[in-house]
C-alpha cells in the first residue's frame, strides 16, 4: 500500500474529534502527488510534533506530552509503510461528559491550511545554533511591512524587530507578561526600536483570535492581544481542561465590547484568515521559522543560546551591539 493511501485510509479511521492528527494527516496529503512530496512533509510535520512535545515536557505538561508522543508514535508507525495502529486516546472527557477535542472540526479557522505542511505546528524552544550575526548593514529595508501588520515605536527608528507569536504558546504568553514591557519602556518608548508584531497560527485559535483583535479600533489591537496572553488559562485548550474554548474566547471579547454573534464572525472571516496565513507562509519561506515566538532583527533571525537566560537580555544585547551602545 502506498504512503498516500495508508494516510488516507488512518484519516478516514481517525475519530473527528482528534483534530490534531486530522491536521496532520491532510497537511502531509496535501503536500503534493509524489509519494516523495508527502513523506517529505509528514517528516516535518513529526519532527514539529516531537517539538511540540519537548515544549510540553519543559512546561512541565507531562500528560499531554505522552499524548502527543503516542501520535507520534502512530505517525511515524504510517511512515514506515506498516499498518495504521489504533488512535491513541483523545483528551480526557470534559465535564460534561463528552470526551474528545475541546473545539470541534466546524470551529477551527485555520485548520489543515498549507502552512500546517510548512511544519509550522511548533512550539518555541530556543534553537542551539550559533547567533546570527546581525550587521548594522543590515536594516529596516530587509522586513516587508504589510498593510495588516501593528506596529509600535518610530517607523525611523534605526533597529527593526519583528516578532512571530501564537496566542496559545505558553513561551509567548511569559514574554508578552514579563518581557515585552521591558523592551518597551527601555527601547521602543525611547525611539530606538520600531516594532511589529504578528500572528503565526500554530493552532486554530490563534487565527479566531488574531480576527478578533483586527475587528477592533486600532489602539485596542495591542490591549487585547496582551489580555489574551495574561488570560490564557481561561480559554487555551493546550493545558487547560476548557469544555468550551471558541465561548471562552467569545466571552473574553465582551471585554473589548463585541456581542458573541459580532466576536464568531470575527474569529471565522475569511480575508483574515487568507491574511494571516500569508503572513506566516512568506514568514516561513524568508526566515525558515522554527517555533515561536521568533524574532526577527534588521532583516535577520534572532537566535538565543541554550540556558535560562531571558529573550529580554539577548535582545538588550543585540540592540547594544547594532547601536554601538552598552546602555539601555
Amino acid at each position: 500500500m502506498s504512503l498516500k493511501d495508508r494516510l488516507s485510509e488512518a484519516l478516514a479511521a481517525t475519530p473527528a474529534e482528534n483534530t490534531r492528527r486530522i491536521d496532520t494527516l491532510k497537511a502531509a496529503l496535501n503536500a503534493g502527488e509524489h509519494e516523495s512530496d508527502i513523506a517529505e512533509a509528514l517528516t516535518r510535520l513529526i519532527e514539529a510534533r516531537v517539538t511540540r512535545a519537548v515544549a510540553l515536557e519543559h512546561e512541565g505538561q507531562t500528560e499531554q506530552a505522552a499524548r502527543e508522543r503516542a501520535e507520534i508514535s502512530s505517525l511515524q508507525t504510517l511512515l514506515a509503510g506498516e499498518q495504521p495502529v489504533a488512535l491513541p486516546g483523545t483528551k480526557g472527557a470534559s465535564k460534561s461528559g463528552k470526551g474528545g477535542a475541546l473545539i470541534s472540526r466546524n470551529q477551527m479557522v485555520f485548520g489543515g491550511i498549507g502552512l500546517l505542511a510548512l511544519g509550522a505546528l511548533v512550539y518555541a524552544l530556543v534553537r542551539p545554533s550559533e547567533d546570527t550575526d546581525t550587521s548594522a548593514a543590515q536594516n529596516t529595508a530587509a522586513i516587508s511591512i504589510y498593510k495588516e501588520d501593528h506596529t509600535l515605536g518610530n517607523p525611523k527608528a534605526p533597529i527593526t524587530i519583528v516578532e512571530y507569536a501564537a496566542p496559545v504558546c505558553p513561551v509567548c504568553a511569559r514574554f508578552s507578561n514579563e518581557e515585552f514591557p521591558i523592551l518597551k519602556r527601555e527601547f521602543i518608548d525611547t525611539g530606538r526600536v520600531f516594532y511589529i508584531f504578528r500572528v503565526f497560527p500554530i493552532r486554530a485559535q490563534d487565527g479566531a483570535i488574531e480576527g478578533i483583535a483586527r475587528c477592533l479600533p486600532k489602539e485596542r489591537y495591542f490591549p487585547y492581544i496582551e489580555m489574551m496572553f495574561r488570560e490564557q488559562p481561561q480559554w487555551d485548550p493546550d493545558g487547560y481542561d476548557i469544555p468550551d474554548v471558541e465561548g471562552a474566547i467569545v466571552k473574553l471579547a465582551a471585554r473589548e465590547g463585541l456581542s458573541p454573534e459580532r466576536a464568531r464572525q470575527c474569529m471565522a472571516d475569511p480575508a483574515t484568515q487568507e491574511s494571516v496565513n500569508q503572513m506566516a507562509q512568506d514568514a516561513q519561506l524568508k526566515y525558515q521559522i522554527e517555533g515561536t515566538p521568533t524574532f526577527i532583527m534588521n532583516g535577520q533571525v534572532v537566535n538565543f543560546p541554550p540556558g535560562n537566560q531571558r529573550r529580554i537580555d539577548v535582545l538588550r544585547m543585540r540592540i547594544n551591539s547594532l547601536s554601538g551602545s552598552s546602555n539601555p
